[in-house]
């Protein structure tokens, strides 16, 4: 006669059945064995969260670029046209001071 295997309790589980610890095994355990471990619980992962964060920091980013370039090229222009303003005041001044001399003159 076999005679079953008597399993230490360690415990109760919250609905209150006992719980019992393995049986200990010698020698390497069976396929069956090994593939009745219990798995890790699903990570679950915001995916959709995740995308949008990214597409809107992008959208942010091309707006930021978009905009110092701008400012950049902006100043560059109105520094060119600052200097295309000073050359024709000066040529202006220098045409009225010859103007008011030969005035004077006369």
């Amino acid at each position: 006669m076999t005679e079953p295997v008597q399993r230490q309790q360690i415990g109760y589980d919250l609905a209150g059945n006992p719980m019992y610890a393995a049986p200990v095994q010698y020698g390497p355990a069976t396929v069956a064995q090994q593939a009745t471990a219990p798995l890790q619980p699903i990570k679950v992962h915001p995916w959709g969260a995740y995308l949008a964060g990214g597409c809107l920091g992008l959208l942010a980013l091309t707006v930021v670029v978009v905009l110092v370039a701008f400012l950049v090229f902006g100043f560059a222009i109105l520094a060119a046209v600052l200097a295309v303003v000073v050359v024709a005041l000066v040529i202006c001044l220098l045409i009225l001071r010859d103007v008011w001399r030969s005035s004077r003159k006369s």
